[in-house]
This record gives structure tokens, C-alpha cells and sequence, in this order.
């Protein structure tokens, strides 16, 4: 066999393992919105502050405020956790950094919780645009001043086999733009941003109902936040 058919066969492999491995977000969304099945998505012991659960049929369910609006922030894309072997998402009450961070590890090919902790907000690995995010949703001049107009709305649409395809889009205007939020009594925020990750660009995605809905793209220039795109999903 060739140098150049091995290569190929590792490139097909590695694409083939990306492919069955269980995509980190819909995990993470079903974990929330089925309560139910989380028991099944656990290793056991689990434990939270030092206290265990040893066994399945001991599982209490954790719950989120809003299942029905599920608010994710992530780094480049949502998906780019899927190809860690452990991924930590802490969940916090709004601008409140202080919170639960939850430790979820891959086992072969599916991901399961392993432990959680509560995480005072100086433990908060993504300070800045969560500060930044705060006064977004809550000064309608600032938020003007980091949109950079006209911004593009994408619609796109999901195919029933998950591909995405863009069937539409619009231009936003100053003059015409209603102001949007992402904090509020209900609103906690599950971040996907891991430790030391210092990519320049941010995602908040919408989960409703357990469907992506939006997604708020930022981008930050010479230190400070800007958004720049809006994706509206279909099916």
C-alpha cells in the first residue's frame, strides 16, 4: 500500500470516528430537556461538592430553570467541543458568574457526566464577554455602537438528516434594529468555553424547545465585541 493510500485511510477513519461520534450539543440539550433519560447518561459514582451518588437508581434529576430556552455560549463553532475527549460547561444565573460547572467526558462514542462542582465567578473562565454581554443586553446605545451595519440575518434551514442549507437572508439597518437581550430572571447562560481558550469570536446559540433556533455571532476587534451576524434556523 502507498504513502499516499494510508493517508487517505487515516483521513477516512479519523472522518468516520468525527461522524458516529455523538455531537456535544444535542447531548447537552437532551440531558436538560429529557430529564427522564439523564440517569442513563451518568457514571456512577457521580459526585457534586463532595457528595455521591453510587448507584443509577439514586440519581436525582438536575434541572434548568427554562428546558424550553436553552442560552449557549460557545467559541468558533458549537461543535468544536465534540472532538474533545472532556469538555466542562459551567452554568450560571445571568451576569451572576458564580455557579455549577459540570464535567462531561466521551465514553467511546457518547458523552456522559462524570462530576459537578459549584464554582464561585472568579472561577469563570469567559469574564470578559460576559461583561461585555451584560451591558449588550442592557444599554440599547451601547449595543448599537458594537453592531456592525448592516447586519446580514441568515435563515437556514435544517433537512430532516441535520444538513444545513441557507434559504434566505436580510440586512438589518440602525434605524430599524430592535434591540435584543440575553439576560433575565429565567435567562442562565451555559458556557462551552473552556480554560485558557482565547479565540477571538463568540457564539450564543438558542436552543428552544430542544431546536436550534438562533445564533448571535461575535467577533472582537482590538479587544472589544462586536456582533456581526445572526443565523435564523428552519426545519
Amino acid at each position: 500500500m502507498t504513502l499516499r493510500a494510508v493517508t487517505l485511510l487515516i483521513i477516512s477513519l479519523l472522518t468516520l470516528e468525527n461522524c458516529l461520534a455523538e455531537q456535544f450539543s444535542k447531548f447537552f440539550v437532551d440531558f436538560f430537556v429529557d430529564t427522564k433519560t439523564q440517569a442513563d447518561k451518568v457514571t456512577y459514582p457521580y459526585f457534586y461538592n463532595g457528595d455521591r451518588t453510587l448507584v443509577k437508581s439514586g440519581w436525582q434529576p438536575i434541572n434548568l430553570k427554562n428546558k424550553n430556552r436553552i442560552v449557549i455560549v460557545c467559541a468558533d463553532s458549537l461543535e468544536s467541543v465534540t472532538k474533545e475527549d472532556a469538555v466542562d460547561v459551567a452554568i450560571t444565573n445571568g451576569v451572576n458568574l458564580s455557579g455549577v460547572k459540570h464535567h462531561f467526558s466521551k465514553q467511546g462514542q457518547a458523552w456522559k457526566l462524570n462530576n459537578s462542582r459549584g464554582i464561585p465567578s472568579t472561577e469563570y473562565a469567559d469574564k470578559g464577554f460576559m461583561t461585555f454581554i451584560e451591558r449588550f443586553s442592557t444599554d440599547v446605545d451601547f449595543q448599537k455602537k458594537n453592531i456592525i451595519f448592516p447586519l446580514p440575518e441568515k435563515t437556514v434551514q435544517i433537512s430532516a438528516d441535520g444538513k444545513e442549507t441557507q434559504s434566505g437572508s436580510k440586512l438589518h439597518m440602525p434605524r430599524t434594529w430592535a434591540p435584543v437581550g440575553f439576560i433575565g430572571q429565567t435567562t442562565q447562560i451555559c458556557s462551552f468555553v473552556q480554560t485558557g481558550e482565547d479565540a477571538n469570536n463568540r457564539r450564543i446559540v438558542i436552543f428552544e424547545n430542544g431546536e436550534k433556533s438562533l445564533s448571535y455571532n461575535f467577533i472582537s476587534i482590538r479587544g472589544n465585541w462586536f456582533l456581526i451576524e445572526i443565523e435564523r434556523y428552519t426545519r
